[in-house]
């Protein structure tokens, strides 16, 4: 079995294991309709796939509060994405979307923002308080100010242009937080942590590229040789991102480690499973009932 095959079927495999999420899709549904997602680009079939995705990978009934973190921050940093890359938005606008996050956590009064900024931005404190809430009855402790710190990074490199669209490194931080996988400040800026970082996010860039050039086909031979030499190169950081997770390390514990392969398989899914394959999966996992 070569690698594609192997990460595609570790991830199939976990189907099986997810037939306790119904009711848990059934809450996130309802929150989609609530907030009318779908207004800010939000496609009901986007929904099912960001959850599928959560779900087959972090499929235990105690860990429900990661899974619905995963997903909904898979969602919401979309809408964001696409609202500060609008070419309606102005840069006093992402700017102010920025302050206006860091004087919620500070209890300041907010600076003047758009409309959809201001929506925007209540939808996403909404899920950080949730994700606190669930977290704070079931791991006792408040991971509030790691949440806060964790979307905060983001937004900056989002607002100076940094590329991190896909948020691969953001949910990383969001799974390992709401799981009460709790990172220091030190290991974070130690080589070697951001060393896997940085590698899941060049891979799941890649892995996005690619997904999406597919997506619009291709036309001639040097677009495929192009697209032939990405799968390539993905091959090889796909394989030397497994190392790095596996090797020993005092840095941080395996668990941690683990969660940024577990991301970049979800996009390495994603990327090489068809829109048919993936459709079918999600009706066999979400909408059959399970003997």
């Amino acid at each position: 079995m070569n690698s594609k095959s192997k990460y595609i079927t570790q991830i199939s495999l976990s189907f099986n294991n997810t037939k306790f999420i119904n009711p848990f899709f059934i809450s996130l549904h309802r929150w989609y309709a609530n907030d009318n997602l779908q207004e800010l680009g939000i496609a009901r079939n986007y929904l099912l796939h960001a959850y599928f995705l959560a779900a087959a990978t972090v499929f235990e009934p105690e860990r429900s509060n990661v899974r619905l973190a995963w997903a909904k921050s898979q969602i919401i940093c979309k809408i964001i994405v696409s609202y500060f890359n609008h070419e309606t938005t102005s840069e006093e606008e992402r700017i102010a979307f920025l302050a206006n996050f860091r004087s919620r956590i500070n209890g300041l009064t907010n600076t003047k923002s758009s409309k959809t900024g201001h929506r925007i931005l209540n939808i996403l404190s909404k899920i950080l308080d949730q994700a606190s809430t669930d977290a704070w009855g079931i791991l006792g402790r408040d991971i509030s100010h790691q949440l806060h710190n964790a979307w905060g990074e983001w937004l900056m490199k989002l607002n100076r242009g940094v590329k991190c669209d896909e948020g691969a490194e953001l949910l990383v931080n969001i799974i390992n937080i709401c799981a009460g996988h709790i990172v220091s400040e030190e290991s974070i800026l130690h080589p070697e942590y951001q060393r896997l970082s940085k590698l899941t996010n060049k891979v799941c860039q890649q892995l996005q590229w690619y997904q999406n050039e597919k997506v619009l086909g291709i036309d001639d031979c040097s677009a495929e040789n192009i697209i032939m030499k990405c799968s390539r190169e993905i091959e090889q950081n796909m394989q030397a991102l497994v190392q790095l997770v596996v090797c020993e390390s005092n840095v941080a514990n395996k668990n941690v480690k683990q969660t940024f392969l577990m991301v970049a398989k979800t996009f390495y899914y994603g990327a090489n499973c068809s829109r048919e394959t993936i459709d079918f999966h999600i009706s066999k996992v979400l909408f059959e009932r399970v003997v």
